[in-house]
């Protein structure tokens, strides 16, 4: 008996009812999963929205904050916990897509939602907003201004498919700021979304009353145009052309936030290029480079490496590859389509080309396969590969020569790792920062952002919030405060004053 269909879509049980489904199958012919998706029409999506917006007047606009981060607590828990039913059910049916691998997945979780426990949800509110309790009430700055951060009557969202943890942030982001959401999928990750919606309502009924999860094939025009046309705060990540067609339909006065395309690199500082470190900083960024095949923002497909240490950018490249070979185990990777194969294949063979003749130039890949590839090539330059754990190693003179080569596509880096020692460190850092590269971490980290951080240089609360600032009233009809005399100084002879003779005027 083959397993029901997982369903890849969340709305509240008033709005489920009556609503037409279709199965499409995803994965590999012999082992696909089989996921049930609504049937959407454009006045689905105009009834879905008025409905949210009414269960939000209900059951968010005047909730306190505090109720609801308690359920919200308890659904990263439960994504936490290994054997809570709902992750083991998005790690099974993302494992059989094809997407990603289980050990991916697994990884891809604990890293999304470890942020927020024990307090991560005060300490990012805190973060952007100053102080919870400036969602419920105005609330005291530093300066002693009073204000209240209001989010929108409701938000649309709309997801990419290329690392499976997308919609977590965004989504806790919408309730967070007391806001109704609509939400769309990815045809390349339909699950994780839906799965988090539905275990929110299971936790708050109420809650979940004001989300609607969906998917519909993209670029369906009418569809985005119902969407887009009504909503107050759009959040979007997608491709070029994705971006640019949401933008063209956006109402004027909307809050938005559209995240296209980007990559990550690393910088490698002379410093850092000990012996005894080499191993443990290859690894560091091996497992950078593998975590999602590098189909995401956090993905470095570059690292710079001084020139000038013991260790030289030839060997931090063939560390980097035994590093990559040794993660094809720990974080084994799914297997890579055709066409993604042959590009890779391409990839390769064109940097042998450019290699030849040159002895610091080197080509180093797995054995058997398109498992991973490193290529250690003289000067640098701003080149992102195809993905699938395929790296270039860059051997550089310094900041300037990297400086040289990025800065004129600095728009499309997400992130940079930059590994030095002791206080030059801290200026590559200020000094790549400078460059207006969203995010510096260290190696190894790329891939675990914070909550209280930025995402493209963007803040996850704060773009959406409208604030109220309550001035502090001097009283009606009152008048001008009269000088306060100042009291006279007593004799140090008892309490009696000398009273000291008026001076004449001339």
């Amino acid at each position: 008996m083959s397993p029901a269909p997982v369903d890849g879509f969340y709305l509240p049980p008033a709005l489920e009812a009556g609503v037409e489904t279709a199965v499409q199958r995803f994965g590999p012919p012999h082992d696909a999963v089989e996921i049930r998706l609504p049937i959407v029409a454009p006045q689905d999506v105009t009834r879905w929205i008025a409905a949210l917006r009414q269960a939000r007047a209900e059951h968010l606009a005047q909730r306190p904050i505090a109720s609801i981060l308690r359920p919200l607590e308890r659904v990263v828990a439960r994504f936490l916990d290994p054997k809570d039913r709902a992750r083991r059910l998005l790690v099974q049916t993302v494992a059989v897509c094809g997407r990603f691998s289980a050990p991916m997945v697994e990884r891809a979780l604990d890293d999304a939602f470890e942020p927020l426990a024990r307090g991560g949800f005060r300490k990012w509110i805190a973060s952007e907003l100053g102080a919870v309790s400036a969602l419920d009430e105005p609330a005291a700055t530093r300066e002693g201004v009073l204000r209240r951060a209001t989010g929108p009557e409701w938000m649309l969202q709309i997801y990419a498919g290329n690392v499976p943890t997308v919609p977590v942030w965004p989504l806790f982001s919408a309730l967070l700021l007391k806001s109704a959401l609509f939400a769309k999928t990815s045809a390349q990750e339909p699950l994780l979304a839906p799965l988090l919606a539905r275990a929110i309502a299971e936790e708050d009924a109420e809650l979940g009353a004001c989300v609607a999860v969906v998917w519909w094939k993209g670029g369906t025009a009418e569809l985005e145009r119902a969407a887009l046309a009504a909503a107050p705060a759009v959040l979007a990540f997608g491709g070029d052309h994705a971006i640019a067609s949401i933008a063209r339909q956006l109402r004027p006065d909307a809050k938005v936030v559209l995240h296209g395309p980007k990559v990550s690199l690393a910088y490698i500082g002379r410093g850092a290029l000990g012996r005894a470190a080499l191993p443990g900083l290859a690894r560091q960024v091996a497992q950078d480079v593998a975590l999602y095949d590098q189909q995401g923002c956090l993905s470095p497909h570059a690292v710079y490496v001084e020139r000038g240490a013991p260790v030289t950018p030839v060997d931090f490249a063939a560390a980097l590859g035994e590093a990559l070979e040794a993660a094809s185990t720990s974080l084994p990777r799914r297997e890579p389509t055709a066409s993604e194969a042959a590009s890779v294949q391409l990839y390769r063979a064109q940097a042998r080309f450019e290699a030849s003749g040159d002895p610091k130039n080197r080509v180093l890949a797995s054995g058997s396969g398109t498992s991973w590839t490193v290529i250690c090539e003289s000067g640098a330059r701003f080149e992102p590969g195809p993905a699938q754990r395929a790296v270039r190693v860059h051997s550089i003179a310094g900041a300037e020569e990297f400086e040289r080569a990025v800065g004129p596509s600095i728009r499309f880096v997400e992130a940079l790792a930059v590994e030095e020692r002791g206080p030059r460190r801290a200026a590559l850092a200020a000094r790549f920062a400078g460059l207006g590269i969203p995010r510096i971490a260290s190696a190894g980290a790329l891939q675990r952002p914070s909550p209280l951080g930025t995402h493209g240089g963007v803040r996850r609360l704060s773009p959406f919030v409208t604030w109220s600032t309550v001035e502090r009233s001097k009283g009606a009809g009152a008048s001008p405060r009269a000088p306060v005399k100042k009291a006279s100084r007593p004799s140090r002879k008892g309490s009696k004053t000398r009273a000291r003779p008026r001076r004449r005027s001339r």
